[in-house]
């Protein structure tokens, strides 16, 4: 109505005209009881002290805490998830206006009795400070305004009040028993609307329809006013915040255009604590707490971090993270990263005395005693002066929308300066967890630039004018209705009976009726789409959209256009130039190439992967642990095994040893290797992890020496024995694990391995991706007659040889050549065939090295299953751009 007054108004010319007085109902009931006390009509009538969200929380924690105290298993209790169902369940009783004794009778569950007594503890708490928790605050007001005569309009109109409480319908019967007309406000005009549904493949083809379906109506009337709505706009915010700008604002994804103005704006923000500047400033205060170790995750985000410290030194902190990975384990001290900071910078010459202040400075607020406990504001105003003078905020010049961020941030701040009444003296952490709290529920959105065209909006939301057309998308079943939720703190049958939110199916199907008949009156033109599936699951239309019209066809629906994301605009040009660009420069003769063996087997799988990481540099970044990780594992094993056999020699000695001789053997070798290892493992490893690491390994020996134990005589040769090789032109060093000798003179090769996965299947293929022992074999061992290579896997889940040799019964379980697997073998008539197939086909490797070859090409992706390099192959991008052209070959293109 008041709606329509005013659009006849600007069609007779009127360009101006006096607007409607508008307010919350908190606000207008302040303003009121503000007046009356002015007025002097009432004094002292409402606790002086209102609780914020935050305090209100803490106040019931204490009171939750203090109830369960005695409890046998109070430790088991979450009790900040408790106190946020407790605050629910305390607003519903004064909202509903449901008295205690209602509630409390003799069947009443557990859990509704533990309630009571902490809302009395609650409320003890309050009345002790003088303060009010909002839902009460209402209640009080609404007492008072019954008492009063205020200044009463000739009418009210109500908007936005889909459901009207108990309490608010007491308030809205006093102003009609006052004589004031109160009206619902009527947002749109009564008009036709054109309803249309769609049923799509899943959530992700809806987001992708509903942005093609946008640009259609902005090509038609670039004056449009479009709304997209879901009930689970969080859930594809970041989707559909990228659909659109990939269609109409692929220009953001510049840097410096990242904050323009866009044609679209969601409603709601996010949580402030979701913003990266604001996470910045958490995390340093996280950061100086951790006590008494750090995560060297913490560490890594530190360093990279550009809202602190000085931007000039962010290359030196990149590589400083690098050399923590490799020599320090997954957690240690702030004291110990000091100390690791300044030996790097002695290695590396590497500048980083702005860090190291700022460390120091760390440091030295560790030595405040942050674990006593101080008000509030003492805490705040030092994690204030601690951010200053880490350079927070100020490293760079902040664009607008950190800027804004950053004076929400200090918002927070300031809001929890004056609380020092309510939570008393705390520590440094719960200091920081309650800003932490605040920030979390805070909302906050850039102020938005530019003429927005496109709403995007929950389903509780309306738009304040009508629009053009609207896509209501995700109206599954699972999603609306909203689900069931009752609160657990209050019996199900009260809950029921007095009609709270969220308590039966017939509630949630009323309420939504009620926002699905606001939606379609809301615009001339509304669809409403759903998913057919998620992943596996199908799935069901919304029990609203049941008046489907007859000509409805899923089929029809499914075919509707859907916008691309500017990968795969970009993927198909009208005009497609191929150029092969799979040659890297030849290698030089004064160039040294690292990787020995494995450049070999990298280049055999991928060779792009070899030139990558083994030409160029690249390599994944180190993830640490607390303890020896698989490769320092492997490492001592070997070493143990080096020490056994240099004593033992021979498996004479070995067969003559009896269980206790054995273990003795044993226990000398690891000892020995540990003392070998000490600058790798005394610095790092606690006791009790080595001492674990010991009898892992004894278990581990006396697996593998039973095997061994098994063989026909052998004495052993050597042990880690090193070779240098030039394979046209490549120089290898090489170190054997171990050389056996036969009676009759022959050469076996060993190979320790403890990984899972030991295959000698492609030693019969042109490009031998486990070319390891052919190397030693056919190469490094050339002069001598070897009789067998193979793997030795030593696990404590599986001992065996994996390999081949010239005769039977040499090793257990090892066959012949005319008995190995795969068809490539076949091709091979005799052993020395096999000799001469692997040197053939090495140095087949080592020319298309030295010549440069760097082709994305593999036999199977799951061969690239330990590449270091993966993601500078492209593969997604690869297969996106080429597989439509090149379909006989998705694998192969250009690196």
């Amino acid at each position: 109505m008041i709606l329509r007054e005013h659009l006849q108004k600007l069609a007779a010319g009127q360009k101006q005209w006096q607007t409607l007085e508008a307010c919350t109902l908190q606000q207008w009931l302040d303003e009121q009881i503000n007046n009356a006390m002015l007025l002097g009509e009432i004094a002292n009538a409402l606790p002086t002290t209102k609780l914020s969200e935050v305090a209100e929380a803490f106040l019931w924690e204490q009171a939750i805490s203090s109830c369960l105290a005695k409890h046998e298993a109070a430790a088991l209790f979450d009790i900040r998830a408790l106190a946020k169902s407790a605050m629910e369940a305390n607003k519903l009783l004064y909202d509903w206006r449901i008295d205690e004794t209602e509630v409390n009778h003799d069947y009443i569950s557990q859990e509704t009795r533990q309630f009571l007594r902490w809302r009395h503890m609650f409320q003890s708490l309050c009345q002790q400070q003088d303060a009010v928790e909002s839902a009460r605050l209402v209640s009080l007001q609404i007492e008072l305004i019954d008492t009063l005569s205020p200044d009463l309009p000739e009418q009210i109109m109500l908007a936005g009040f889909d459901r009207i409480t108990p309490l608010e319908q007491s308030l809205f019967a006093f102003f009609k028993a006052k004589g004031v007309e109160v009206q619902r406000f009527e947002t749109y005009a009564q008009q036709e609307t054109n309803i249309q549904y769609q049923a799509l493949i899943d959530s992700q083809t809806e987001c992708r329809a509903v942005v093609a379906w946008a640009k259609d109506k902005l090509a038609q009337n670039p004056d449009a006013q479009l709304a997209i709505v879901s009930p689970i706009l969080g859930n594809i915010r970041r989707q559909l915040a990228d659909l659109l700008d990939d269609t109409f604002h692929p220009e953001t994804l510049n840097h410096d255009q990242y904050e323009a103005a866009r044609c679209y704006d969601f409603s709601l923000g996010l949580a402030l604590t979701e913003y990266p500047i604001v996470q910045s400033g958490l995390m340093l205060l996280r950061f100086v707490l951790s006590k008494p170790t750090i995560g060297f995750e913490d560490v890594e985000t530190l360093l990279h971090d550009v809202y602190w410290g000085s931007i000039v030194e962010l290359d030196a902190k990149a590589a400083l993270d690098a050399y923590l990975r490799q020599n320090l384990n997954a957690s240690y001290s702030l004291e110990r990263l000091v100390t690791q900071t300044n030996k790097f910078c002695r290695e590396t010459n590497a500048s980083l005395e702005i860090l190291l202040g700022h460390l120091n400075m760390m440091q030295e607020f560790g030595r405040l005693q942050p674990q006593q406990r101080q008000p509030l504001s003492h805490w705040i105003m030092t994690f204030t002066t601690l951010l200053d003078n880490l350079n927070w905020a100020k490293s760079r010049s902040i664009s607008s929308h950190e800027y804004q961020q950053k004076n929400a941030f200090s918002k927070c701040i300031s809001a929890l300066k004056t609380l020092d009444k309510v939570f008393g003296g705390v520590t440094a952490l719960e200091a920081l967890q309650k800003l932490t709290e605040v920030c979390a529920n805070t909302m906050f959105q850039p102020e938005s630039k530019g003429e927005v065209r496109i709403q995007l909006l929950g389903l509780l939301e309306t738009p304040a004018l009508q629009q053009d057309a609207i896509w209501v998308m995700n109206m599954n079943d699972q999603h609306w209705p909203p689900q069931v939720r009752l609160n657990p703190l209050l019996p199900a049958k009260l809950q029921r009976s007095r009609g709270t939110p969220n308590a039966s199916t017939s509630i949630q199907s009323a309420f939504a009726t009620l926002v699905h008949e606001r939606w379609v009156a809301s615009a001339k033109e509304v669809n409403f789409s759903y998913a057919l599936k998620e992943q596996d699951r199908e799935l069901r239309p919304s029990p609203l959209l049941n008046s489907l019209p007859e000509s409805f066809s899923i089929q029809e629906a499914v075919a509707i256009r859907l916008v691309q994301t500017l990968t795969e605009q970009l993927a198909q040009p009208a005009i497609m130039e191929m150029f092969d660009d799979s040659m890297a420069p030849p290698i030089l003769d004064d160039e040294k190439v690292r990787g020995g063996v494995k450049l070999f087997a990298t280049q055999a799988i991928c060779p792009a992967w070899a030139f990558y990481q083994y030409r160029l540099g690249a390599r994944k970044l180190e993830t640490p642990i607390d303890g020896l990780d698989n490769l320092s594992r492997g490492s001592l094993l070997h070493k143990v095994l080096q020490n056994f056999w240099q004593d033992c020699q021979d498996s004479t000695h070995l067969k003559a040893m009896d269980e206790n001789q054995l273990t003795v053997a044993i226990d000398a070798a690891i000892e020995k290797s540990i003392q070998d290892l000490s600058h790798e493992l005394r610095s790092n490893l606690p006791a009790q992890i080595l001492h674990i690491e010991q009898q892992r390994l004894r278990q581990l020996m006396q697996y593998w020496l039973a095997l061994e134990a098994e063989r026909a005589d052998f004495s052993v040769k050597a042990c880690e024995k090193k070779y240098q090789l030039n394979i046209e032109g490549l120089t290898l060093n090489l170190a054997i694990d171990r050389i056996d000798e036969v009676p009759d003179g022959g050469i076996v090769v060993i190979d320790y391995k403890t990984s899972n996965a030991v295959s000698n299947k492609s030693w019969g293929d042109d490009r031998i991706a486990e070319p390891q022992l052919p190397i030693y074999a056919a190469l490094a061992l050339k002069d001598e007659r070897v009789v067998a290579v193979c793997f030795a896997k030593v696990r404590t889940d599986e001992t065996k040889f994996v390999g081949l040799s010239a005769s039977a019964d040499i090793l257990p379980e090892v066959g012949i050549l005319e008995k190995a697997k795969g068809n490539s073998f076949k091709r091979l008539e005799d052993w020395e065939a096999l000799i001469a197939h692997w040197e053939q086909s090495l140095f087949n490797i080592a020319l298309e090295i030295r010549s440069g070859v760097a082709s994305v090409s593999f036999a199977n992706e799951s061969d690239l299953e330990y590449c270091d390099v993966k993601p500078l192959l492209r593969l997604p991008e690869r297969q996106m751009q080429f597989e439509h052209n090149q379909p006989e070959s998705s694998n192969q293109g250009p690196a």
